[in-house]
């Protein structure tokens, strides 16, 4: 793949109402690969994922170019087929991934999609999951990049553990040196201002929502 890994996109097969929201989220030198019904999302999108990953349990096989690479699973496995494809991409070389199609569907599936970019982020990834309305980033180490949105709430979440130290700068609501525990919605509903947001935090798993209605 040469000495630059691009980012992997790996659509996946939940339900996405307005395509035309998520292109704003694309890349031009993107690589596209898809998970199992996540093709026809791809497809719905205008492209042709290099790389289709599936049991193909959700639909028939398509027909497809001769160029797209396919990695056949068994029906009967151990683990979902986006996290399937994710450790393909891992295997082939890829650190960073956005995975589009993974929320808005069955609450298991989402959170199962979660957990996968959880175990990435832990691997050293820099990782998201978005919908049209929802984007779900993970930071294992600080700072945790904050952009700022024009419509959408901020909100963050300690994983697994606390998040210690959590310091919070340019928001509506600031924190300063907080033990961010997982059990606690403190930190739901932020709003961005005119200044530069900053999240920082000394340790833990910090996951970060940006919503909008």
């Amino acid at each position: 793949m040469g000495k630059t890994v691009s980012r992997c996109v790996i659509f996946c097969a939940g339900p996405v109402a307005d395509v035309a929201a998520l292109r704003p989220l694309l890349r031009k030198d993107d690589t596209v690969w898809a998970a199992d019904g996540g093709w026809r999302l791809a497809q719905r999108m205008g492209l042709t994922p290099s790389c289709l990953v599936a049991d193909f349990d959700s639909m028939p096989p398509p027909d497809l170019p001769e160029e797209v690479t396919v990695h056949r699973l068994p029906v009967r496995k151990d683990m979902t087929d986006a996290a399937a494809a994710a450790q393909v991409a891992y295997d082939k070389g890829f650190r960073e991934f956005l995975l589009l199609g993974a929320l808005g569907g069955r609450l298991d599936h989402q959170y199962g999609a979660v957990l996968l970019a959880v175990d990435l982020a832990r691997k050293g990834c820099a990782v998201s999951l978005a919908d049209e309305r929802n984007e779900i980033a993970v930071f294992t180490a600080s700072p945790a990049d904050l952009t700022p949105r024009q419509g959408y709430k901020v909100s963050l979440f300690a994983f697994g553990g606390p998040v210690l130290g959590l310091t919070v700068r340019g928001l509506a609501y600031e924190l300063e040196n907080y033990d961010l525990s997982p059990y606690d919605p403190l930190c739901v509903s932020n709003e961005f201002t005119d200044e530069p947001p900053r999240v920082t935090f000394r340790e833990g798993t910090l996951l970060l929502f940006y919503s909008k209605d």
